[in-house]
């Protein structure tokens, strides 16, 4: 009784909070997170944690967490993250050097100019692209590279603030939500479960098509609203890489190419060739280049690429880092850029983007807690046994909770797979498709997700006017899990 009144009272403070951060007219996505961090730890004093092993729950005991707990809770999320970090400065070094040349300015002009008149059929291909990209690419956050250009496109177009980041961070959102072949949510899911790509996947292709087609339909209903002046919020100025008008003829092929090869770049070193479809190309192509040498033992290739050097299909976003440097460099020489005028561009576009990643950052004190003290297994464990035999309905409850903790899906299945794989073995392929679905509606609704969290802090935007937009579909998506589980639980 004593842990039911203390989720009820931390819950009612949230709740206080929230109606608080609601009424204010300042930007309140720190407020947001703050609720959810303050909630998390709160339930490390009311709530015990424990383990599964081999589909049985074993409770440890409690492990409150306390005021000295908090630099260590902010320095292990910088450490979790810290790659992603460096990722995304990097992006805003390469933009802020690509923002100060004529033929990168010239470039977006001619493509704003291009989509206008054209707002509807450019954004269902947006949608579509994004979208199906991100459900097969390894790496969630990989498309950010081309973010930032399409986000200057369609402003430059006149469209407002919030359709904006739905057709770019929103789409990327919504190719995570359930996922085909890709996401690094779904590899370390599988990781830990010990399961496959191909698990479940006709499951969650049927609701990532479904996801697809209401999010491109709510889309298309929105642009031709805006098209009408009924929604007026340009934005341009809040664009952190403003572009200024060209005069004169300017040559925009160098930015084409540059972009066409990180496009290449992007299919090629992050979509898992071997692991999905069994093709090993890739593999052999890097093991001969590696291998290459002059005289016995100089392995030139080797040496220059690197211990950290993987085969296409198989790069993270570290790799990702050193070509978006190398590329500024070369545009920063396509410019004619002084390497004083260099430095300073890339600088400034690495501090344009301090407070989003700040905000990235932040979403992972939420997971540091649970880390220290795992009490999702605890809510798992009392959620499941309500009822003898599965239930999906608890299913979704249960995936939901944890996708608020958890800012890592593989920490998920790392906790509970066990229970999963071991007492519902039979129902495993809809667990997988409820726990990987209902992580990426959480990422694209609650304002716990470092990806929306991010976007949203790129374009100045609070969370109220997020929700605002994203309710309707996201309310959708979740009548249409439960019609699917209730379906292919008890009428397959």
């Amino acid at each position: 009784m004593g842990k039911v009144i203390g989720i009820i009272v931390v819950l009612a403070l949230a709740i206080f909070m929230a109606v608080l951060t609601c009424k204010s007219k300042h930007n309140d996505l720190f407020k947001w997170v703050g609720i959810v961090i303050f909630v998390a730890f709160c339930f490390t004093w009311v709530l015990p944690y424990g383990q599964f092993q081999s589909g049985t729950f074993y409770e440890a005991g409690m492990n409150r967490l306390g005021l000295n707990d908090i630099p260590q809770l902010l320095y292990y999320a910088v450490y979790f993250c810290l790659t992603t970090i460096l990722y995304l400065f990097a992006i805003g070094g390469f933009y802020g050097v690509l923002s100060k040349t004529k033929s990168y300015q010239a470039l977006v002009k001619k493509w704003s100019k291009f989509v206008t008149g054209k707002e509807v059929p450019v954004s269902i291909i947006l949608i579509i692209l994004l979208a199906a990209l991100t459900s097969i690419l390894k790496s969630t956050l990989i498309l950010l590279v081309f973010v930032p250009f399409l986000i200057s496109v369609l402003l430059n177009a006149k469209f407002d603030k919030i359709t904006t980041m739905g057709l770019t961070f929103g789409s990327i959102l919504v190719g995570s939500i359930a996922g085909t072949y890709g996401t690094d949510s779904l590899y370390w899911f599988n990781n830990y479960a010990n399961s496959t790509v191909t698990v479940g996947i006709y499951h969650r292709l049927i609701i990532s098509l479904i996801a697809l087609v209401l999010f491109v339909g709510y889309n298309v209903y929105r642009v031709l609203k805006m098209k009408k002046n009924k929604i007026k919020n340009a934005g341009i100025e809040d664009d952190p890489f403003v572009i200024e008008d060209v005069k004169g003829k300017t040559k925009t092929w160098p930015m084409v190419v540059i972009f066409v090869f990180l496009f290449i770049f992007v299919i090629l070193g992050y979509i898992n060739w071997n692991a999905n479809w069994g093709i090993e190309s890739f593999n052999k192509f890097h093991t001969w280049l590696t291998e290459l040498s002059i005289g016995k033992e100089f392995n030139l290739f080797s040496y220059i690429l690197g211990t950290g050097s993987v085969a296409f299909g198989m790069m993270e976003v570290s790799n990702m880092i050193v070509v978006l440097i190398l590329l500024s460099i070369l545009v920063a020489s396509i410019g004619r850029l002084k390497p004083s005028e260099f430095v300073t561009s890339f600088c400034e576009g690495l501090g344009r983007l301090i407070r989003p990643v700040c905000l990235y950052a932040l979403t992972y004190m939420i997971f540091i807690i649970t880390y220290m003290t795992p009490f999702v297994p605890t809510i798992t464990d009392w959620a499941f046994s309500l009822t003898k035999k599965f239930n999906p309905f608890i299913a979704l409850l249960t995936g939901f909770i944890s996708s608020i903790f958890h800012s890592d899906l593989g920490y998920t299945s790392y906790l509970v797979s066990s229970v999963l794989t071991v007492k519902y073995a039979s129902d495993f392929n809809l667990l997988h498709t409820i726990y990987v679905t209902t992580y990426g509606l959480v990422q694209i609704f609650v304002p716990i997700g470092g990806l929306l969290l991010f976007g949203l802090a790129y374009l100045k935007l609070d969370y109220k006017s997020w929700f605002k937009y994203i309710w309707i579909f996201a309310l959708a998506m979740l009548i249409v899990m439960l019609i699917f589980v209730a379906i292919v639980k008890y009428a397959m």
